[in-house]
């Protein structure tokens, strides 16, 4: 695949690049599909970048530096950030020069964006009980656990022993002293605290979550060995309130706007722009 925009050509390794990330993104997707989304995505940010440094000429070199500094401490370090992305030494002006870019691009499209306007109170309350499961808290317990890890070779003493430990529960014995005197689990008292699901492992998630407080689970096993549960407290899903989610919204609505923004941006000019592609 060949694309050319305005005159400037596209290398092959990035029109194969952006394939392999677009199929990645969408791997229900027939290899058509894919490529045509690869193609627009490779012209939008083409005609954007191209308008971008066109508009702003040049960027402060302090700008570009403190871009980079914050790149390599997110990366461990110069050293770090080198091996991690095959790098040496001589591709560091390339790197600073992409970076750079990328803040043209940047300020390029908060300019586009500049005017778009605060959504109203009618429409933040339209969004939130639309996404009203995005803003609720999801059930919660409060669990505690006894694990006991076996030994490979005669896994069934470990059982065993679970069991009778089991029975001192049911018996009334107190779960949080049992659980310091025979659980491998640091916790203290063996208390995991709240929990959503997911949190856990499956098989876990899978019985605590089926429990009523107070009551105290068959032994049962996960990767990390056989368990006994108790559950303290359970919390019912709960819709935050909406001035809690209120700032959140707003960003979403903006965005949501913006994006529309530069897309019918790209569109108008994509009308104008001198666009040949070609297969190879």
């Amino acid at each position: 695949m060949k694309i050319t925009i305005n005159g400037e050509t596209i290398s092959k390794e990035i029109c194969e690049q952006e394939i392999r990330n677009k199929k990645r993104e969408n791997p229900q997707l027939k290899e058509e599909d894919v490529k045509k989304i690869a193609e627009q995505s490779i012209i939008d940010w083409t005609i954007i970048r191209q308008n971008a440094n066109k508009d702003i000429t040049s960027i402060p070199g302090q700008l570009i530096e403190n871009e980079y500094q914050n790149l390599l401490a997110n990366n461990g370090g110069e050293e770090q950030f080198l091996r991690r992305y095959n790098l040496k030494k001589e591709d560091i002006p390339q790197v600073k020069k992409d970076l750079e870019q990328n803040i043209k691009v940047k300020q390029f499209l908060k300019q586009l964006t500049q005017d778009v306007r605060d959504p109203s109170e009618e429409e933040i309350e339209k969004f939130y009980h639309e996404h009203e499961q995005q803003y609720t808290i999801p059930e919660q317990v409060h669990a505690a656990h006894i694990v006991m890890q076996p030994n490979p070779a005669n896994p069934t003493v470990a059982f065993n022993e679970m069991k009778e430990i089991r029975q001192k529960l049911v018996d009334g014995e107190d779960f949080a002293e049992i659980a310091n005197e025979h659980s491998s689990c640091q916790d203290e008292g063996g208390d995991l605290g709240f929990f959503s699901p997911g949190k856990m492992v499956e098989a876990f998630d899978t019985i605590v979550f089926s429990m009523n407080v107070g009551e105290i689970s068959p032994v049962f096993q996960t990767q990390f060995g056989y368990h006994i549960a108790t559950v303290y407290e359970k919390k019912q899903p709960q819709l935050k309130p909406l001035d809690e989610c209120r700032d959140d919204i707003v960003d979403k609505l903006k965005t949501n706007e913006g994006d529309a923004l530069i897309a019918e941006w790209v569109d108008n000019q994509k009308e104008k722009a001198d666009i040949k592609i070609a297969e190879q």
